[in-house]
């Protein structure tokens, strides 16, 4: 090993050394700027969210559109509303909690502990167990209504949509629907 060391400080040593230097640097830099215009990875290439991680996503939209859905109907009942239009804004996607099984072995001196997912099998495919599903948080809503630029519906608008969705005031947004 230190016999070809002394040989890669030999030959760096003087001009010759820094001409490889150099040169090592722009063939370098030449791979960079050439891999700039090599195409791009295809999307089927491109590794596929999996089931789960779909659904996980569409259980945040349905459990969004849900609260959306209800909330317009109950303002939409409210006296002095009119028609009203709910958006609601979550804080991320849902989250699914996995069964474990837990095994543990102690001794006099030590403890171990070892989980792992409990699968199940369904129509030939595997999964993870879920057992809990846990929704985003709402963190803002915007409610448009036929009288909302009046400031009585704002503020029984405002404190309806924050006492339901457990939301401070401020992030609730409200305003008349305009006509196009």
């Amino acid at each position: 090993m230190t016999a070809i060391l002394e040989r890669l400080r030999e030959k760096m040593q003087g001009e010759k050394g820094i001409r490889l230097i150099v040169i090592l640097g722009l063939t370098g830099m030449a791979l960079i700027l050439i891999s700039g215009f090599l195409p791009e990875q295809k999307a089927s290439q491109k590794e596929a969210p999996s089931a789960q991680e779909e659904a996980v996503s569409e259980s945040a939209d349905q459990y969004r559109a849900a609260l959306e859905e209800r909330l317009t109907n109950l303002l939409s009942q409210m006296a002095g509303i009119g028609k009203a239009e709910v958006m609601i804004t979550l804080s991320g996607s849902s989250e699914q909690i996995y069964a474990e099984e837990v095994r543990s072995n102690k001794s006099d001196h030590s403890s171990q502990r070892e989980a792992s997912y409990v699968i199940t099998k369904s129509g030939g495919n595997e999964s993870a167990l879920v057992t809990e599903t846990r929704y985003p948080a709402v963190i803002g809503a915007i409610v448009l209504c036929t009288n909302g630029d009046h400031a009585a519906v704002q503020e029984a608008v405002t404190r309806a949509v924050s006492t339901v969705l457990g939301i401070p005031a401020s992030s609730v947004f409200v305003g008349k629907t305009g006509s196009v």
